[in-house]
Order: C-alpha cells, then structure tokens, then sequence
C-alpha cells in the first residue's frame, strides 16, 4: 500500500510517539509512507526518527496553510503520489485533510480520534462534525471514546474501529538506577521519588497532582514532572503557593523516560481526560507500580486493585490517599506493577497494534468492528 498521514504538527507529543511507531511498522510490512504536516511545527528527533525508518516527510507550513497557496499545491501533489489510503490525526488534519484526500480522489480515508475532545470549541465540533462524513473508518484508541466520536463529532457508529496505542516493553526493562535518578535531582539515595510526565496543560491534571502532594502524610515526597507546555509558569506559583516548590521538580522535555521509569517509587497519571495514554502504557511496560484517575482509556487498560491504583479525576484528596496507600504497601505495589507490565507485554504490543492498523488501512476491511480486547471482530 502507498500509505498517506496528514497531521497538524510533528512536535513529540502522544499522537506523533504512535504515528512513529506505526509508520516504521508499515515500513517494515513492506508498505510505503508519506507523512504531510501541516504546520512548520516539529521536534528534530521526531522528524529523525520518521526519517530513519524511510518515511517520506512533506511540510506545508503555516503561512502556506492560511494564504491558501499550500492547500492548492499540496492536492496538486495528492493527485500524483497515487496513494491507496489516507489517514488524518488532530483536528486541523481532520477538517483539511479529509477533504484534501477526496477531492484528489484517494479511495479510502481513514480519521483517527485520540482523545474525547471536550475541550473543543463550537466551531471545531461544526467543522469535524461537517467533514466526518467524509471518513470511511474511524479508529479510537480507547472504547470510552466510542460514544464521543458518535455524539459530539458525527462518526456513525458502524465505521469505528477501537485500536488501542501500542508500546515496546522491551525499552522499559533496564531503568536507571534509583541512586543515580536521585543524584541527578541533588536527592539522597533513600528518599521517596515519584513521577508523572506530559505536556502541561489543563487536561493533564498537574495541578490537582501539586494539590495532592502538598497534603498531610506526603511531607518527604518528591515528584519529578517532566514535560513542557503553556501552564509551566502557572504549575510553578502553584507549586509556590502550596509550600512544595523544593519537593516538585520540573525536569522539562526528556527523552530519556524510558531509562527512569522504572527507577521511581511510583508513577502517578492525573488526568482530566485521555485516549489511551502512551505514558501510561510504558509505566506499565517498566513494572512502575501506577496511580491513575478512572477515565477513558487509564481505567480500560488498568484494573483498580490488580495493575494499580485508580481514583476520580480531579479530586487531590483522592489521589493524595492512594499514593499514600501505594507507597505504604511496597510488596503490593510491586505486585500491582507486575500484572500491569504482564497486561502491556499480552495485549498492548506493537506489533499487534500496526497489524491492526494494516488490517484498516485496506478497504477490504471496512466491516471490522470493534471487539473484546480491541482491534477486530466481524
């Protein structure tokens, strides 16, 4: 297959970690692939890593995206590159390249839903609403999505496809050591570290995590936060405000999340709303014993009590009394990280993710509907 992947941005964010994974993947099944980014928005080693596999990069940028001249010579481009399927990811993605992929008469198109988009304006949901129809196949990358994709932005029922992310636990098996994370950090070797990590805005939670660990009994906690994003300035006078600006470390962009997973006494995910969250998959791959809120995609790869700790979103009270019990408890914590890291290696690899995404990609498989553990049932 000549494969197409429109996307808004190539920055390393969870959408751009899946597009590579599945990009080499499809590569490595013989296929080819071309990823259009729409904005002149990118991080060198996402761009690197999609080079390195063999992909084909086409950047239209913003100034070719409003002045309109982009959108003319990218579907001038369309129509000679004869690709068999195109696939949209985020929003500008979905309105443009949905109807760029028809009018340069691509025969199959498939959308990508990562998120419940609730944060979504009312003009967005009118235009993915108004271009939905365009889309043969919808994946959601988590059930609970499901329900969103068909009420708020017009998917029909019959065309989705639930393919949960996928993750090479083998990268997540040989962490750091918990001395050396800590000396990085200016820490003793004993002390109390945990984590949390993604881009830093509302939807993530930071902030109720900062409120969480400036409660009673988390008085010698540390949390290391790594991550960038528009609330980095607010997290910080939050952090400030609640007496725990020397507890809450804010390590920015890291690309070595792999090596220190494993490394931390517990990894802690708060958000609002997700998919199915890569970084929660790759905790589970290192073993790294899991608090979590009870959304979307966190409670449909966790069960509270076997692979972690989950808790109501939003609720610092909540959350503080789980990492409390969690770091209580170290045999059950390990014990809960176990399962976890058995869950990912079973249902949650890559290669059973591309192969389910090569499966859609092919017209044949419209009728492939969604199943017990995810990817297919007829």
């Amino acid at each position: 297959m000549n494969v197409l992947f429109c996307i808004d941005h190539l920055r390393g964010d969870g959408t751009q970690r899946v597009l590579c994974h599945l990009t080499a993947g499809m590569i490595e099944r013989g296929h080819r692939t071309t990823i259009l980014c729409l904005n002149d928005s990118w991080d060198s080693s996402v761009i690197e890593q999609l080079r390195r596999s063999g992909a084909s990069i086409r950047v239209m940028g913003k100034p070719g995206l409003v002045g309109g001249y982009g959108l003319a010579s990218a579907l001038r481009w369309m129509r000679r590159q004869n690709f068999d399927v195109a696939v949209t990811m985020l929003f500008w993605s979905d309105v443009i390249g949905r109807v760029l992929a028809r009018k340069a008469g691509i025969p199959h198109l498939v959308s990508s839903i990562r998120a419940r988009n609730i944060s979504y304006a009312p003009w967005q949901l009118l235009l993915v609403r108004a271009t939905m129809p365009l889309a043969d196949v919808v994946v959601v990358n988590s059930r609970r999505i499901a329900a969103f994709a068909v009420a708020g932005e017009g998917a029909r029922p019959e065309s989705l496809v639930y393919i949960p992310n996928g993750v090479d636990a083998a990268l997540y098996t040989q962490p750091v050591s918990r001395a050396a994370l800590r000396a990085e950090l200016g820490l003793g070797a004993d002390a109390v570290l945990i984590g949390s990590v993604g881009r830093l805005t509302h939807q993530k939670g930071f902030d109720v995590l900062l409120q969480a660990l400036a409660r009673p009994g988390l008085e010698a906690v540390h949390l290391l936060l790594a991550g960038a994003g528009e609330e980095l300035e607010r997290l910080h006078v939050l952090a400030r405000s609640l007496g725990i600006s020397q507890r809450a470390h804010f390590a920015g962009y890291r690309r070595d999340v792999p090596q220190w997973l494993g490394a931390l006494d517990l990894y802690v995910h708060p958000s609002r709303f997700e998919g199915t969250p890569n970084i929660l998959l790759e905790a589970m791959a290192a073993a790294c014993p899991i608090v979590a809120t009870n959304i979307d995609g966190n409670s449909e790869v966790l069960t509270d009590g076997r692979h972690g700790w989950l808790v109501p979103h939003d609720h610092p009270v909540a959350l503080a009394d789980a990492i409390r019990a969690a770091l209580a408890d170290p045999p059950e914590a390990r014990r809960r990280g176990q399962a976890a890291q058995e869950r990912v290696r079973q249902y949650f690899s890559l290669p059973r993710m591309v192969e389910a995404w090569e499966r859609v990609l092919q017209p044949a498989e419209q009728t492939m509907r969604i199943s017990e553990h995810g990817f297919f049932c007829r």
